[in-house]
This record gives C-alpha cells, sequence and structure tokens, in this order.
C-alpha cells in the first residue's frame, strides 16, 4: 500500500497457526500467573493493556498520567479477572470508585471475548468515545483481559475511523508499541459504516477541520523525515526478546554497505522499543530493481546468532522507487511468505 511518499507492506503473522483463543491465553496466562499489568503506550494520549489486578496496579496507571479507563471486559470476566480485595468477585462494578477516588474516569463497555461481531458492535461507540475523551484532554488505558483484541480494536477503530489512518498505518502504530496485538480487520470493515452513519458526518467533519486532530493524526502515521534523493527510508522491525543487562542486542547485516556488506562488526543496530521488540530505520539507494538481502544477528559478549533458514535463503527487499519503506514486522529466525498470514496479520511476542 502506497499513501504519499510512504510504502507499507503488512505486518505479519508468524510462528505457529494458533488460534485468537490460543494466542491470546498463550499471553495472558503469563501475565497473570506473575501478578503483573502488561501495559504499553500506543500513542501520546492512549494506553493499551492487561486488567489491573490490584490497586497497587491502578496506583500505577494513574503514575503514567492516564486520566480515563476504557474497561472491554464483560461483566463475567471482570469477575474473574477482578482487582483483588474491592469485591469484584461479586460486583463488577466495584473498581468503579477506585477510580473516582484517584480522579480518573471510568468507562464500562463490556463486550464478549474471542467475538468478531461483538467487537463489530462495540466498534463504532468505543471509537467515537474514544474521540470525545481525547478531545476533552484526557490520557485512555484501554483494556480487557490481556489487551490483545478487544482493547486493541477500539484503539484501531479511533485510529482508522476517526484520524483517517488506513489499515496498514494503524497497524504500524499499533504492533510496534503492543506486539501481543491482534488485528480483527473484518470487525473494522463491518462496523465502519454504522459508525459513519452514526458519528461519521459529525466526527470526520471536525477531525479535517481540527488541527489538534490533523497534528495527531499526522504525527502518528508519519514517524520518518524525508530522505535524500536516491534514496528510500526504510525501517526494519523483529520481534525479539533481549536481555538488556547483559548488553545483547540485535542487528541488520546485508549486502550493501549501510548494512555492513555482509560484515557484523558493520552492521546496522537496532534500537530496542520494549522488552520484546526491536526496530532500526537506515536510508538505502533503493531505485527500481535494486535488491538487497540481509538477516538479523543477535549478539550477546561476544557470541553470534545469525538467522538461518530451512530453505538455505536470505531476506531481502526490492527497490520501487523513492519514499518510505515500512517492513513486515519479523520474528527472528522464521521466514514466511504465506499470503494468508500476511492478510491475518498478527504481531506476536516472542518468548
Amino acid at each position: 500500500e502506497r499513501a504519499g511518499e510512504v510504502q507499507l507492506l503488512p505486518v505479519e503473522k508468524f510462528g505457529t497457526n494458533a488460534t485468537e483463543s490460543d494466542h491470546t491465553a498463550s499471553f495472558y496466562s503469563g501475565v497473570k500467573q506473575r501478578g503483573e499489568i502488561s501495559v504499553r503506550r500506543v500513542t501520546p494520549q492512549i494506553f493499551i493493556g492487561s486488567c489491573p489486578r490490584s490497586t497497587q496496579h491502578i496506583d500505577y496507571l494513574r503514575s503514567l498520567g492516564i486520566t480515563a479507563i476504557a474497561n472491554f471486559q464483560s461483566e463475567d470476566d471482570c469477575k474473574r479477572n477482578c482487582v483483588a480485595g474491592i469485591g469484584m468477585e461479586e460486583n463488577a462494578q466495584a473498581v468503579r470508585g477506585e477510580y473516582v477516588r484517584r480522579g480518573m474516569q471510568y468507562i464500562w463497555m463490556p463486550t464478549a471475548d474471542m467475538c468478531s461481531e461483538g467487537r463489530t458492535q462495540m466498534l463504532p461507540r468505543a471509537s467515537h468515545t474514544f474521540a470525545e475523551l481525547l478531545r476533552a484532554g484526557h490520557v485512555i488505558y484501554s483494556h480487557c483481559n490481556a489487551g490483545v483484541g478487544r482493547s486493541v480494536s477500539a484503539v484501531c477503530g479511533y485510529l482508522t475511523f476517526v484520524l483517517g489512518l488506513t489499515d496498514r498505518q494503524m497497524q504500524h502504530v499499533v504492533a510496534s508499541s503492543r506486539p501481543a496485538a491482534f488485528f480483527d480487520f473484518e470487525a473494522l470493515r463491518r462496523a465502519r459504516p454504522s459508525f459513519d452513519g452514526t458519528f461519521g458526518k459529525d466526527v470526520g467533519t471536525r477531525a479535517h477541520i481540527d488541527d489538534e486532530f490533523c497534528k495527531r493524526r499526522d504525527a502518528t502515521a508519519t514517524t520518518l523525515s524525508k530522505t535524500p534523493p536516491g534514496t528510500s527510508r526504510v525501517r526494519f522491525s523483529v520481534a525479539y526478546a533481549t536481555q538488556h543487562d547483559d548488553g545483547s542486542r540485535v542487528v541488520v547485516v546485508g549486502s550493501c554497505p549501510e548494512l555492513g556488506s555482509w560484515d557484523v562488526r558493520m552492521a546496522l543496530v537496532m534500537e530496542s522499543c520494549g522488552p520484546d521488540f526491536q526496530v532500526a530505520d537506515v536510508a538505502l539507494p533503493m531505485h527500481s530493481g535494486h535488491k538487497v538481502d540481509y538477516k538479523f544477528v543477535a549478539l550477546s559478549g561476544d557470541s553470534e546468532r545469525w538467522e538461518v533458514f530451512s530453505i538455505g535463503c536470505n531476506r531481502h527487499l526490492e527497490g520501487k522507487g523513492d519514499g518510505l519503506v515500512i517492513l513486515p514486522v519479523a520474528r527472528f529466525g522464521q521466514l514466511h511468505g504465506d499470503q494468508k498470514q500476511r492478510e491475518e496479520a498478527m504481531a506476536v511476542i516472542v518468548p
């Protein structure tokens, strides 16, 4: 997909053919067992994450500057995955008082879990609610149980329905901050007519004439500077967990001088955007037809771990002219070209 000078490739689904249920359960079970809350900032005013399970978690959210909570758990979810010690096991609304005492707004939009139709019904209202909260200056925390499906869909709806991002732009914004995200494009497609019919004329018009909306949209969609003539700005990204305390890092090494000409000592060093997501930007001479082969290499001390593919090849990209190229989020050591996986577009956290 090309949007102006920006060329966006889909965020890919990697690894096994796990269902949404398997993927979400695998991610959330670890968070729950460790008694953690998994929080990621997606935009300056929007966070996505898992449900708080203690009042300390709520205090933590407040410390991040969050002023509004959007909860998409069902009533049964609230009672099973609840804030301990406040009576949520019996009354799902008990948590409201905890937020009110801390001066935070609480919006509960119960939505069925693992249900595309439920997300379809939720999306118009949630997208409009997010727009109004942000217009009022709030910082939003969007959560369900795991912060993978329903809460992600609500943010995706706002980014596409209100800010006008394309699906690909939205994918890269969300997946780069929340690699565990599940993208329900079918729900977004079905919900769009309802949003436009109910809110679209009002919100859409304001989004185009409101300077703040436009600034937020443009800042969210465009994160890389313009490139010198004859080059393309390329963004590499890979889901890979590094241990920062031992100095481990990931580099991109490849067939051109900008990627070290296959010399790992001269390779492009990636930056960590969290414990499991690495990003690197570079300007490459990507005139039409020019090809670059590359691989990711994990470095730790004196050791090097190169990607090895069973089919004995490299990753590669081919130039299509000047502009911005944002490559699909890769998973270290796995090379996939299956079109169905591209279309499903689920990014996953690497254990």
